[in-house]
Protein backbone atom coordinates (compact mmCIF):
# COMPACT_ATOMS: atom_id res chain seq x y z
CA UNK A 1 0.00 0.00 0.00
CA UNK A 2 1.42 3.39 -0.89
CA UNK A 3 1.54 6.37 1.43
CA UNK A 4 -1.42 8.20 -0.11
CA UNK A 5 -3.62 5.11 0.00
CA UNK A 6 -2.71 4.55 3.67
CA UNK A 7 -3.54 8.14 4.58
CA UNK A 8 -6.90 8.09 2.77
CA UNK A 9 -7.90 4.74 4.31
CA UNK A 10 -6.89 6.04 7.75
CA UNK A 11 -8.99 9.18 7.33
CA UNK A 12 -12.00 7.18 6.19
CA UNK A 13 -11.69 4.67 9.04
CA UNK A 14 -11.23 7.40 11.65
CA UNK A 15 -14.21 9.30 10.24
CA UNK A 16 -16.36 6.19 10.72
CA UNK A 17 -15.15 5.69 14.31
CA UNK A 18 -15.64 9.37 15.19
CA UNK A 19 -19.19 9.28 13.81
CA UNK A 20 -20.00 6.35 16.09
CA UNK A 21 -18.24 7.88 19.11
CA UNK A 22 -19.96 11.28 18.88
CA UNK A 23 -23.42 10.15 17.79
CA UNK A 24 -26.02 11.38 20.27
CA UNK A 25 -23.43 12.82 22.69
CA UNK A 26 -24.49 16.13 24.23
CA UNK A 27 -22.15 19.04 24.93
CA UNK A 28 -22.27 18.30 28.67
CA UNK A 29 -21.50 14.62 28.07
CA UNK A 30 -18.68 15.52 25.70
CA UNK A 31 -16.99 17.39 28.56
CA UNK A 32 -17.07 14.30 30.84
CA UNK A 33 -13.65 13.13 32.01
CA UNK A 34 -13.43 9.57 33.36
CA UNK A 35 -10.81 10.69 35.92
CA UNK A 36 -8.96 13.92 36.69
CA UNK A 37 -5.94 13.38 34.46
CA UNK A 38 -7.98 12.10 31.46
CA UNK A 39 -9.12 14.23 28.58
CA UNK A 40 -12.74 14.65 27.61
CA UNK A 41 -14.23 13.43 24.35
CA UNK A 42 -14.61 17.09 23.32
CA UNK A 43 -10.92 17.80 23.92
CA UNK A 44 -9.92 14.66 22.03
CA UNK A 45 -12.11 15.77 19.12
CA UNK A 46 -10.59 19.26 19.08
CA UNK A 47 -7.08 17.81 19.28
CA UNK A 48 -7.78 15.68 16.22
CA UNK A 49 -9.21 18.64 14.29
CA UNK A 50 -6.10 20.63 15.25
CA UNK A 51 -3.79 17.93 13.89
CA UNK A 52 -5.76 17.54 10.69
CA UNK A 53 -5.04 21.23 10.13
CA UNK A 54 -1.37 20.42 10.63
CA UNK A 55 -1.64 17.84 7.83
CA UNK A 56 -3.25 20.48 5.60
CA UNK A 57 -0.41 22.89 6.38
CA UNK A 58 2.14 20.22 5.47
CA UNK A 59 0.38 19.53 2.16
CA UNK A 60 -0.32 23.19 1.38
CA UNK A 61 2.35 25.21 3.22
CA UNK A 62 1.31 28.64 1.95
CA UNK A 63 -2.45 28.20 2.03
CA UNK A 64 -4.89 29.58 4.57
CA UNK A 65 -6.25 27.45 7.40
CA UNK A 66 -9.77 27.53 8.79
CA UNK A 67 -9.46 27.49 12.56
CA UNK A 68 -11.84 27.15 15.46
CA UNK A 69 -11.80 29.97 17.99
CA UNK A 70 -8.75 29.59 20.29
CA UNK A 71 -7.97 26.27 18.61
CA UNK A 72 -4.24 26.25 19.27
CA UNK A 73 -4.61 27.30 22.90
CA UNK A 74 -7.35 24.77 23.61
CA UNK A 75 -6.28 21.70 21.64
CA UNK A 76 -2.54 21.59 20.92
CA UNK A 77 0.01 19.40 22.72
CA UNK A 78 0.25 20.35 26.37
CA UNK A 79 -2.90 22.49 26.44
CA UNK A 80 -4.51 22.59 29.85
CA UNK A 81 -8.12 21.79 30.70
CA UNK A 82 -10.36 24.85 30.61
CA UNK A 83 -13.82 25.61 31.96
CA UNK A 84 -16.75 24.28 29.93
CA UNK A 85 -17.89 27.62 28.52
CA UNK A 86 -14.54 28.24 26.81
CA UNK A 87 -14.91 25.30 24.43
CA UNK A 88 -16.69 25.47 21.07
CA UNK A 89 -19.75 23.27 20.55
CA UNK A 90 -18.98 19.61 19.88
CA UNK A 91 -20.88 19.73 16.57
CA UNK A 92 -18.67 22.59 15.35
CA UNK A 93 -15.52 20.64 16.21
CA UNK A 94 -16.81 17.46 14.56
CA UNK A 95 -17.69 19.42 11.40
CA UNK A 96 -14.19 20.93 11.31
CA UNK A 97 -12.67 17.45 11.72
CA UNK A 98 -14.68 16.01 8.80
CA UNK A 99 -14.15 19.07 6.57
CA UNK A 100 -10.41 18.93 7.17
CA UNK A 101 -10.39 15.23 6.33
CA UNK A 102 -12.04 16.06 2.99
CA UNK A 103 -9.47 18.81 2.37
CA UNK A 104 -6.59 16.42 3.09
CA UNK A 105 -8.02 13.85 0.67
CA UNK A 106 -8.43 16.51 -2.04
CA UNK A 107 -4.91 17.82 -1.50
CA UNK A 108 -3.51 14.29 -1.75
CA UNK A 109 -4.90 13.97 -5.27
CA UNK A 110 -2.75 16.91 -6.37
CA UNK A 111 0.39 16.49 -4.27
CA UNK A 112 3.58 15.38 -5.95
CA UNK A 113 5.75 12.53 -4.71
CA UNK A 114 8.55 15.09 -4.65
CA UNK A 115 6.64 17.20 -2.10
CA UNK A 116 5.76 14.15 0.04
CA UNK A 117 9.43 13.13 0.07
CA UNK A 118 10.68 16.66 0.81
CA UNK A 119 12.03 17.73 4.19
CA UNK A 120 9.22 18.82 6.50
CA UNK A 121 9.27 22.41 7.77
CA UNK A 122 7.78 21.20 11.08
CA UNK A 123 9.98 19.54 13.67
CA UNK A 124 7.99 16.55 14.95
CA UNK A 125 9.64 13.50 16.44
CA UNK A 126 9.95 10.55 14.11
CA UNK A 127 9.72 11.07 10.37
CA UNK A 128 11.38 14.06 8.74
CA UNK A 129 9.63 14.11 5.36
CA UNK A 130 6.23 15.68 4.70
CA UNK A 131 4.69 12.32 3.78
CA UNK A 132 6.26 10.54 6.75
CA UNK A 133 4.99 13.16 9.16
CA UNK A 134 1.48 13.01 7.73
CA UNK A 135 1.53 9.23 8.20
CA UNK A 136 2.75 9.71 11.79
CA UNK A 137 0.00 12.25 12.47
CA UNK A 138 -2.62 9.79 11.20
CA UNK A 139 -1.18 7.06 13.45
CA UNK A 140 -1.36 9.57 16.32
CA UNK A 141 -4.95 10.27 15.30
CA UNK A 142 -5.71 6.56 15.61
CA UNK A 143 -4.60 6.53 19.24
CA UNK A 144 -6.93 9.42 20.04
CA UNK A 145 -9.81 7.89 18.10
CA UNK A 146 -9.40 4.81 20.30
CA UNK A 147 -9.48 6.96 23.42
CA UNK A 148 -12.62 8.68 22.14
CA UNK A 149 -14.29 5.34 21.54
CA UNK A 150 -13.54 4.31 25.11
CA UNK A 151 -14.83 7.60 26.58
CA UNK A 152 -17.93 7.43 24.39
CA UNK A 153 -18.69 3.92 25.65
CA UNK A 154 -18.38 5.16 29.25
CA UNK A 155 -20.65 8.13 28.55
CA UNK A 156 -23.33 5.94 27.03
CA UNK A 157 -23.14 3.35 29.83
CA UNK A 158 -23.39 6.02 32.53
CA UNK A 159 -26.63 7.49 31.14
Amino acid sequence: MNSISFIIKSIQYHNHKVTKATEGVTQAEALFRPYSSANSLLWEMGHLAFFRNTCIKLLRPNGPLDKLENETTLFSFGSSIQTAEVYPPLDEIVDAFFNRGQQIQQLLHDVSQEHLQSQSPINFPGATTVGGQIESLLLHEGVHVGEMSYISTLIKRLR
